[in-house]
């Protein structure tokens, strides 16, 4: 993967003017990768690497634009950092949770935060219909993220009598189904 070199400096400049087609088309390939590397050189199982990268998309998002990304040919460096630091934090969240299961420090941030920061008005009215295309469990499953600043998975799980995986799993699973479905009407 490191022999093939991308210059992702295109998505500064997208994410600086708004520019939301494209950056949809330059974040979807780049997450693509970012997602093959955490699985392949990192071994995360799909889904929590599609979390971490996510996440880590959205804290590089705010870096850039709140103007902090000074090598922009380093931009797909500063993902996979983001994305790598992102899956070790899981992991060691993971491995004190094993030693310890009332550890509550299993708090992410919200879902809904992310949404703010990288969705622009009109995605959210878009996003609003999405929700309602949901199956009622998948809508209130969902909304339990949407609800507050934090949210403790384990509490979540216990709350829908699902395990810690598959809680994960589904809220990356329905996050994503949204994400396409906001994408696909502001085309």
């Amino acid at each position: 993967m490191s022999s093939v070199t991308s210059d992702y400096s295109g998505l500064i400049d997208a994410i600086l003017r708004d520019d939301s087609t494209a950056v949809d088309e330059l974040s979807s390939d780049l997450m693509d990768r970012i997602i093959l590397y955490l699985r392949i050189r990192m071994g995360a199982p799909q889904s929590i690497a599609e979390e971490c990268a996510y996440q880590a998309f959205s804290d590089v998002f705010e870096m850039i634009r709140n103007d902090r990304i000074t090598d922009r040919k380093s931009i797909f460096k500063y993902f996979l950092t983001a994305s790598r630091n992102e899956y070790l934090r899981f992991k060691k969240i993971e491995q004190r949770s094993d030693l310890d299961p009332s550890y509550a420090e299993y708090q992410f941030p919200e879902p809904a935060l992310q949404l703010q920061n990288l969705i622009d008005e009109e995605r959210q009215k878009q996003l609003k219909k999405c929700l309602q295309t949901l199956s009622e469990s998948n809508r209130s499953f969902i909304l339990t993220f949407f609800s507050s600043t934090s949210v403790n998975l384990l509490e979540v799980a216990e709350r829908f009598n699902f395990s810690y995986a598959k809680t994960r799993t589904l809220k990356t699973r329905i996050m994503q189904e949204l994400q396409k479905c906001v994408q696909k009407n502001n085309s």
